[in-house]
């Protein structure tokens, strides 16, 4: 556990470093790399979903088959579902990302999985997604009044934020005494960092860095770690080569995907969060078993 922490030391170095980067370079260009990181690192972090939830369980090949079927089937169903009920399946997105966020976070510590606890860890992802948005608010309404074809107005997103900001704080006095003062005051400045980070940056550059940094990266070693033993090159070549076919099919439909729709820019970004609400539903039920083993 205590490599994981020094994990988080490393990926606080490399947040001053995209810091800088998001002062230095141009918003066009920050668009373009976050969209890359988040379609290379960040859909290639599930990759090995169907492997994880195979280990876990001693399962014959019929239940294998079985279980094969119904992820495709969540996967298809959250893609189809979101052009049908844009706004169940996004709200939804959102709230099941932001346990799946703080879970992944936390995990670091291997607390007792207690309801005070999934509140907590629930509500702590939940107000980091909603702070990036309120912090860009115009262009975060902008997109989601597209997507959703609404005029929602900022009290739509504050509400929501205050609501996650308060529950978070209540649970963790619920949870407080885990956690010694060294561990709260290290992720007290997260949050700070984090947050200038999302000052500081464009709203996808913001989402990039959290997402890729301070989740895929920190998700990938854990699952490293379980399917290898341990976290080393050879393990890591290892990952790599299991998730290329993976990569590879996400990086030609979302290239296909571009082709046909880059004219379109409403219809090809609600396809890119209809495509990664798709794959989160059952990545965050995989991850959920891993976590709770």
């Amino acid at each position: 556990m205590s490599k994981k922490i020094h994990l988080y030391n490393l990926i606080m170095v490399i947040s001053f470093f995209a810091l800088w980067v998001s002062i230095q370079i141009p918003e066009k260009l920050e668009f373009i790399l976050g969209y890359f990181l988040i379609l290379t690192i960040g859909v290639g972090h599930g990759a090995n979903d169907l492997k994880i939830y195979f280990n876990t369980k001693i399962l014959s090949f019929r239940k294998k088959i079985t279980f094969l079927s119904i992820y495709s089937l969540i996967v298809l169903s959250g893609f189809g579902l979101f052009f049908i009920a844009p706004e169940v399946i996004l709200t939804l997105f959102i709230v099941i990302s932001g346990y799946h966020f703080g879970q992944e976070h936390f995990e670091k510590y291997d607390l007792e999985s207690t309801w005070y606890y999934k509140v907590f860890i629930g509500a702590y992802g939940l107000s980091i997604i909603l702070t990036l948005l309120f912090i860009h608010l115009q262009e975060s309404l902008l997109i989601i009044n597209d997507l959703l074809n609404s005029e929602l107005v900022y009290e739509m997103l504050l509400y929501p934020l205050i609501a996650s900001l308060t529950i978070m704080l209540l649970s963790f006095l619920k949870v407080a005494h885990k956690f010694t003062w060294p561990e709260v005051l290290k992720e007290c400045f997260y949050l700070l960092l984090i947050y200038t980070l999302f000052s500081a940056s464009s709203l996808v550059w913001g989402f990039a860095i959290y997402f890729i940094l301070w989740h895929s990266i920190p998700s990938i070693y854990s699952q490293i770690s379980y399917l290898q033993g341990a976290v080393n090159k050879k393990s890591i070549k290892k990952y790599i080569l299991d998730s290329l076919l993976y990569w590879i099919a996400a990086l030609v439909f979302l290239a296909v995907l571009y082709y046909f729709l880059s004219d379109y820019t409403n219809l090809f970004l609600s396809t890119i969060i209809a495509f990664l609400g798709g794959i989160t539903f059952p990545h965050v039920f995989v991850m959920n078993k891993l976590n709770n083993k």
